[in-house]
């Protein structure tokens, strides 16, 4: 009697566990909120949503790109975008037909179990990763969950200004699972996995293209175990419009002024004093690209370099004037080997018309020593003829000066186009 009656206080007490676990009949009168209630019943938004658990859950997922923006000062790339993703959750399901036909139901992200997606590589890795926030759902009857939240993330990308403005960059988003194995969450990019259909343009910036890899993730730490991302790279190219108008036009016209100054003649007090102008010139542009530009890392920006060979080339332009300077306004007699210079140089019709253009015939033919019948019996004449020679040297020493600056700069331009 005595074992009895335990047996039907322990049958009693299970009856009554089982109907603790069940879940309570919904007091609402809406079918929507009967079948919410229904599905949410022991439902654990924290347990994969797999029967099996040896099976990964696949989550798939494309962005939608809506802005982007690139600060060079701080290496960040920032997008904003709605990150569409989707999976199946073998623990909401069920039928239509006992449901009045609904097909779809809406349930907060924090009712469910999400992905928890996260970015590796934020600028500041103190911040949450994770991308999904509190939003709806749509919840299919057969499982498959679609959640759509607009993210913001600013990434590490260290910037290339070797070609700047006409440079290009490459930034890279890499996302995956912040604790799940491969084995537990299959990560599966979209074929056309960003989506630029919204994109509101970006005043400095335009995208060229963009690429998608995905990552098994083996790591020697875990050779069992795979930790997948894909790495989402961005390429994209600057607006130099405003860029060129600012900083590559006035270098050009430095140029310009530097082959202005060493056309003019080496005596005239007016070259003396351009080039004391251009020099400041110079130095002024430098000043100003230089506070543009984050200067870090070994690519140093070509528009940098051009700029400081440019303030050189003034410098030396301005130290070649005073030598030629002194050159031409010498008036003792010169070398002989000076003086066979110029005389080779000017026995040749080209060589008249490049050193010989402020001169008479009569005196040319003196400086070469041609008799054109006329006798040179004046000693003054004479002297003034061979102290002439230093002004022809210096002349021909100052073209030829001009000529190799045509040509350097040449080269630095070709050298600094795109």
């Amino acid at each position: 009697m005595y074992s009895v009656t335990i047996f039907t206080f322990m049958l009693m007490f299970l009856a009554t566990s089982a109907e603790d676990l069940s879940c309570p009949p919904s007091n609402s009168g809406t079918t929507y909120v009967k079948l919410k209630d229904a599905v949410l019943c022991n439902y654990d938004s924290s347990v994969r949503p797999v029967v099996n658990h040896q099976n990964a859950t696949s989550v798939s997922f494309k962005l939608i790109l809506k802005y982007f923006d690139f600060d060079i000062l701080t290496s960040t790339f920032s997008v904003d975008a709605w990150l569409s993703l989707y999976w199946r959750d073998q623990h909401l399901t069920w039928k239509p037909s006992d449901h009045e036909n609904i097909k779809n139901i809406y349930l907060y992200t924090y009712q469910i179990w999400t992905p928890d997606l996260s970015v590796y590589n934020l600028a500041n890795q103190g911040e949450d990763p994770e991308l999904i926030s509190t939003i709806r759902c749509m919840v299919n009857y057969n499982g498959v969950v679609l959640c759509v939240p607009p993210i913001h993330m600013d990434v590490l990308c260290v910037p290339n200004l070797s070609k700047y403005p006409f440079d290009k960059q490459d930034c890279k988003l890499r996302i995956g699972s912040w604790m799940h194995k491969g084995e537990e969450i299959d990560i599966v990019a979209d074929k056309s996995v960003v989506n630029v259909d919204d994109l509101i343009p970006n005043g400095e910036w335009e995208i060229l293209s963009h690429s998608t890899v995905k990552h098994k993730g083996v790591y020697a730490c875990c050779p069992n175990n795979t930790y997948p991302s894909v790495d989402i790279t961005f390429t994209i190219k600057r607006l130099a419009g405003s860029h060129a108008a600012s900083m590559v036009i006035p270098v050009i016209v430095c140029v310009i002024l530097t082959l202005i100054v060493l056309s003019l003649s080496p005596v005239d007090k007016e070259r003396l004093i351009m080039s004391y102008v251009n020099i400041l010139c110079h130095f002024t542009q430098v000043q100003y690209v230089a506070w543009q530009l984050p200067l870090k890392g070994d690519n140093m920006p070509l528009i940098i370099i051009f700029s400081r060979d440019a303030l050189l080339m003034s410098l030396f332009a301005l130290l070649f004037t005073l030598i030629f300077r002194n050159i031409m306004q010498r008036k003792t007699m010169p070398p002989g080997w000076i003086s066979a210079i110029v005389s080779g140089i000017i026995s040749c019709k080209p060589g008249q018309m490049l050193l010989l253009s402020d001169y008479s015939a009569k005196e040319a033919a003196a400086a070469k020593g041609e008799e054109d019948g006329a006798t040179i019996v004046n000693s003054n004449t004479s002297s003034t003829v061979n102290t002439q020679d230093w002004e022809l040297f210096g002349k021909l020493l100052d073209k030829i000066f001009f000529v190799v600056y045509i040509l350097t700069y040449f080269i630095m331009i070709v050298s600094f186009l795109p």
